[in-house]
């Protein structure tokens, strides 16, 4: 599984820290070559436990394309395209 965490690291104090994402990419099957991962994007703290989005990446190209790459689609298919 990869976790992704997004976290405001405030420049007032340390105590104003706060997650405010967790994405979760779980390889569900696949071969050498490509692969099938579920995502699950959570809500902010603390609610990190509980599930905000939910989607897929199917066939992901693992000799070609990299940790950043599965990201990027892991939110394309969870949010989509509403940031033009």
């Amino acid at each position: 599984m990869i976790r992704v965490t997004v976290e405001l690291i405030s420049a007032i104090s340390p105590d104003r820290n706060r997650v405010l994402g967790i994405a979760e990419i779980a390889n569900e099957s696949g071969d050498e070559l490509h692969a099938d991962y579920s995502v699950r994007l959570s809500k902010w703290a603390p609610k990190t436990g509980e599930t905000w989005k939910r989607g897929e990446v199917r066939g992901f190209d693992k000799v070609h394309r990299g940790a950043w790459d599965l990201l990027y689609l892991a939110l394309r298919a969870c949010v989509g395209d509403r940031n033009r």
